[in-house]
């Protein structure tokens, strides 16, 4: 009944179980996303359409799916996390439940992170300190971040642009960076960046409850080689520029 471990690769590659199973399951998350809600005293179902040409509308995966994704990530006290498309707020509140040294919501819809802010300001049971941010993933900036989620928030334009901040910010200050991505329909492009690298990949089996793939990234040591290669380049232009200084 669990999520099977798939080959390692970024294709999505996913067919919806049988109707009985799917229908099984799917009561089951039902049932518990109504406890989850009621004990962390906060509303998070219910769809919402969001008007940015790029970005995905708002729906959201079972809190099982979100607590196995979080467990095996393994996080520890000096992760932040991050979650793109945030929505209202649950993957958010599920990640604060961790001890983390703090959690990030990033939506580009105003609306729907003030009803994000109102659900991590009343959460019970809160273990990290949570914050939200209204603007695109193209623009947030990623440097304190070890974390990232997503859950198929937008199209290719701002994964493009967002895989590029990523890039920029290892480079800037090199650090081990995992992503998880729910729904992977773009994972291809994360597999082409250099610095990136697939290690974990889950394929939905016919009684799992986690109803879509997720792939598992990892930034790759060529993005410290990259960084340590432009600091020497860095290094060689102020020796060059301090010997011709006059004494």
């Amino acid at each position: 009944m669990s999520t099977i471990a798939a080959e390692l690769t970024p294709e999505y590659r996913f067919a919806p179980a049988p109707k009985f199973p799917r229908y099984c399951t799917s009561l089951v998350n039902r049932a518990c996303d109504l406890f989850w809600e009621a004990r962390l005293g906060i509303h998070t179902t219910g769809g919402v359409f969001v008007q940015h040409h790029d970005a995905r509308d708002y729906g959201c995966l079972a809190y099982d799916t979100y607590f196995k994704i979080f467990d095996r990530l393994e996080l520890k006290l000096d992760d932040v996390v991050v979650d793109i498309g945030c929505g209202k707020g649950r993957v958010v509140c599920v990640a604060a439940k961790y001890l983390v040294k703090e959690v990030i919501g990033v939506d580009i819809d105003a609306y729907l992170v003030t009803l994000g802010k109102a659900n991590g300001k009343r959460m019970r049971g809160r273990q990290a300190p949570v914050r939200f941010a209204c603007q695109s993933a193209a623009d947030f900036d990623f440097d304190p971040v070890t974390i990232v989620v997503l859950i198929s928030p937008f199209g290719e334009e701002t994964m493009e642009k967002m895989l590029a901040r990523i890039e920029q910010s290892l480079e800037a200050r090199p650090r081990s960076l995992r992503i998880a991505y729910g729904n992977p329909v773009l994972s291809p492009m994360l597999a082409a960046k250099r610095w990136l690298k697939l290690y974990e990949c889950w394929r939905p089996g016919r009684w799992s409850r986690v109803k879509f793939p997720v792939h598992f990234y990892r930034s790759a040591c060529v993005v410290i080689v990259t960084a340590l290669q432009k600091l020497n380049e860095r290094l060689e232009l102020a020796a060059e520029t301090i010997s011709h200084c006059p004494v």
